[in-house]
């Protein structure tokens, strides 16, 4: 067979959302994306779970029901995740733009002038976003399911979860504009270029068309796994235009690798749980040289609160790997 394939596999929702899956992404997403760096007090972790948990996780889980209800796979999610992290650092939070977002100088380097962005922290926070904010926590949800590939949401689910997602991104935009925003607001080329972004990128991933598999040879999950935790660690080895060149060789290394490997009929659910789990054994590690978001925590707090982030992290991918090995002891 030659060519594209174009059949789609249309999945129907559910009679009854699945909310355990749901609630499950709701709370990975907000870890990964911006509390396994660790530096948090214990005490203010719930309530930034609950603020963001809504906005990341409700994006993850309704990125996931389009791709998965359309018969789409892991290209499309990671284009409307790439969507979502332009929309977010761009149009809610505008930290993209922002030259003055709290203690932060998000404009440099590699500035370009007239819509005044740095294209490191444009690579910095779409990556985080794909990475940490919707592939990590899809694919640990759907790794701890019998039925990872299937929908979630019943009709009435999207709706409670649109809702969600709606009222937290506005409750996210007035209170970052009034806080670390200093009442900051983008220009209207910055919003139009930011608009055109999320919307060829949102196109993207729905015309994506399905490749003819192959029989290509696909690493073991170990090496995935390796590879993954190196990349994500590494691929931007500094803050200034050399480390981004880096980056960008290291992003579109892995995305050609990993394209060329995930069209193999070899390739199984297990590597990219083997993927994923080598991102988030970067948590295990990151919290001690990363700085911590609030600087007037003591060196005593925040040593505590990344040996707390490691131990979840470390503790995550243990448990994963369990329950994988139980689902393949009971498959039914």
């Amino acid at each position: 067979m030659t060519g594209r394939s174009t059949r789609r596999d249309v999945a129907a929702p559910p009679a009854r959302t699945r909310w355990a899956p749901v609630l499950a992404v709701m709370v990975v997403a907000p870890w990964f994306a911006e509390l396994s760096w660790g530096g948090y007090p214990a005490t203010d972790l719930p309530l930034i779970v609950l603020f963001l948990g809504p906005m990341y996780g409700g994006a993850a889980v309704l990125i996931r029901e389009v791709a998965r209800r359309t018969g789409r796979g892991w290209p499309t999610i990671v284009l409307f995740a790439a969507a979502f992290g332009v929309l977010q650092a761009g149009l809610v939070d505008q930290s993209l733009f922002n030259p003055r977002f709290g203690r932060y100088d998000f404009q440099h380097p590699v500035h370009i002038e007239g819509i005044n962005i740095s294209l490191y922290y444009l690579v910095t926070f779409v990556t985080g976003h794909v990475v940490a904010s919707i592939a990590i926590p899809i694919a640990l949800t759907e790794a701890w399911s019998r039925r990872g590939a299937e929908p979630w949401l019943s009709r009435r689910g999207v709706w409670i979860v649109v809702a969600l997602y709606a009222m937290a991104t506005l409750v996210n935009f007035l209170g970052v504009k009034d806080e670390d925003g200093n009442g900051f607001q983008a220009s209207p080329l910055q919003i139009g270029v930011a608009v055109a972004a999320v919307s060829l990128l949102g196109a993207a991933g729905l015309c994506w068309r399905r490749r003819a598999a192959t029989d290509t040879r696909v690493p073991p999950p170990w090496v995935l796994a390796a590879g993954g935790f190196a990349a994500y660690l590494l691929y931007l080895p500094g803050e200034n235009a050399v480390a981004l060149a880096v980056g960008v060789l290291v992003i579109t290394t892995a995305i050609m690798a990993i394209g060329t490997w995930s069209r193999s009929r070899r390739w199984k659910s297990e590597h990219t749980l083997a993927l994923a789990l080598g991102a988030v054994l970067v948590g295990v590690v990151v919290p001690f040289w990363a700085d911590p978001y609030d600087d007037s925590v003591g060196a005593s707090v925040e040593l505590l609160a990344d040996l707390g982030a490691a131990a979840i992290s470390l503790t995550i991918v243990v448990a994963t790997l369990l329950r994988q090995r139980t689902l393949r002891a009971d498959p039914d």
